[in-house]
């Protein structure tokens, strides 16, 4: 049997193949002639190879090779896609991480600037829960986080110092931002407006808010209904590489 009629035959298994390929059957039902197609497509870069040097011109085979090589791409158009999908993420995610840490060098910058200055301030960076209902009634702002930004949001003769900022994917979203204050009566008293606010929006979100004391410079961190006093940063940078990653 030579090149030209087994070309022939797998056209014509191919224009079975793509009419039942049009009906509407299951993907798993359509599995065995995947296989059966993936088969054929292999026979025929075969014979392609052998009958290389034949009578049969190169430009013909490649010619009777293409339509397969269509009908290929179609048939594993969804693993194509799959795969692509998979790839993208993992793009993204090495993106992502990358505003991960520039968030964190900026608001590193920020807490120290506002902490050494004593400079009180309330800054929480939106996770898993979606904060939408404090964000509507809160001021917009939808700008890139920086040190520079956000130390000035906080300054006490600026209209935005009152309330939170609320971080999301790498940006300042809002300020002015008001949480409910935690009702837990196990509290210091040492502890002011801020820090009941910052318990109170871990109390209804998995959200890591930064509380800078205007009376102390001190820093703490509520996430999970718990409060973290008076942190080092060197354990800022842990709650930072524990909580700012990609889920």
């Amino acid at each position: 049997m030579d090149y030209f009629t087994l070309s022939v035959i797998s056209t014509y298994l191919l224009a079975i193949y793509l009419i039942v390929l049009r009906a509407k059957i299951s993907h798993k039902s359509l599995r065995p002639f995947k296989i059966l197609y993936l088969l054929l497509f292999a026979m025929d870069v075969f014979l392609m190879v052998k009958y290389m040097d034949s009578g049969i011109g190169l430009m013909v085979q490649i010619l009777v090779l293409l339509p397969l090589v269509f009908a290929l791409i179609a048939t594993y158009i969804n693993e194509i896609t799959f795969v692509l999908k998979k790839m993208r993420i993992f793009r993204k995610k090495g993106q992502r991480e990358k505003i991960d840490n520039d968030l964190a060098d900026q608001l590193m910058e920020a807490i120290e600037f506002l902490s050494n200055r004593k400079i009180g301030a309330l800054i929480t960076i939106e996770r898993n829960i979606n904060l939408s209902a404090f964000i509507s009634k809160a001021l917009m702002i939808n700008a890139p986080v920086s040190s520079e930004l956000l130390a000035s949001i906080f300054i006490p003769t600026t209209p935005l110092h009152d309330g939170a900022v609320i971080i999301r994917d790498g940006s300042i979203l809002c300020a002015k931002a008001y949480y409910p204050s935690t009702e837990r009566t196990d509290l210091p008293l040492h502890f002011g407006t801020r820090h009941r606010a910052a318990i109170g929006i871990s109390e209804q979100s998995d959200a890591l808010t930064i509380i800078v004391s205007e009376e102390t410079g001190n820093v703490s961190v509520t996430i999970n209904r718990q409060i973290d006093y008076n942190v080092s940063k060197e354990t800022m940078s842990l709650y930072f590489e524990k909580y700012l990653k990609i889920k």
